[in-house]
């Protein structure tokens, strides 16, 4: 998993359970034995989240009642899995409910930009993502959603400007995949396929994963 997608999930991998392994709540309300489940059950379902096991890894998650329910690393997860499974009510509620507690959760942000975003809500989409400080590691990513959004809204002028102000050296493929959807809107189809061409031999198929996954849901 990149950066981006670390920081969008907000936790670290780890082994997943062997196949019926039940976690057990600590015999005690210890803090730290508390902190350490949460983090151990965060990592497992994460593993079933990657393998595209989405109802194990909300199953896993579901194993931590109470207050570890509540965490907002666990809150997040169980949102962005409810995305997947295309239970996009339920996963905006919880975004909701995230940002209503913290509002500084970043993760959170972003995950409710991308629920607006695949629901076709385009302006309401890119607010949040314009919202996105420059400094985040999500910002990227972001930023080309908001130059979609744009587009999608008939505002080609601003998507234009955005694309003008990405550089083709950086960490990201953001401009490779921002000319691609420009020439894509114009109708240059070829154009569009070439420029995505060599942003994935570029940046592998792993650097260039939520930026495909975003084109897909845009239809213009």
């Amino acid at each position: 998993m990149n950066r981006t997608a670390a920081i969008l999930l907000c936790i670290v991998f780890a082994s997943a359970p062997v196949s019926g392994e039940q976690a057990t709540d600590p015999p005690t309300n210890d803090p730290l034995l508390l902190q350490r489940r949460v983090a151990t059950v965060l990592r497992q379902s994460t593993k079933y989240y990657e393998a595209d096991d989405f109802q194990a890894a909300l199953d896993r998650l579901a194993t931590l009642q109470g207050a570890s329910g509540q965490d907002l690393s666990v809150l997040n997860l169980r949102g962005a899995i409810l995305a997947k499974l295309e239970r996009y009510d339920e996963a905006r509620e919880i975004f909701t409910a995230i940002l209503t507690a913290d509002p500084n959760y970043s993760p959170a942000v972003f995950n409710l930009g991308h629920v607006k975003f695949v629901a076709a809500d385009y302006e309401g989409a890119r607010q949040i993502f314009q919202s996105i400080p420059r400094e985040d590691p999500s910002n990227a990513l972001a930023n080309f959603r908001v130059l979609l959004c744009l587009q999608a809204l008939g505002r080609d002028a601003e998507a234009g400007k955005i694309a003008d102000g990405l550089s083709p050296v950086g960490r990201t493929p953001a401009w490779y995949y921002a000319q691609a959807m420009i020439a894509r809107k114009a109708g240059d189809e070829a154009t569009a396929r070439k420029h995505l061409g060599v942003a994935r031999s570029i940046y592998q198929a792993s650097g260039c994963k939520f930026f495909d996954e975003t084109i897909e849901t845009v239809k213009f």
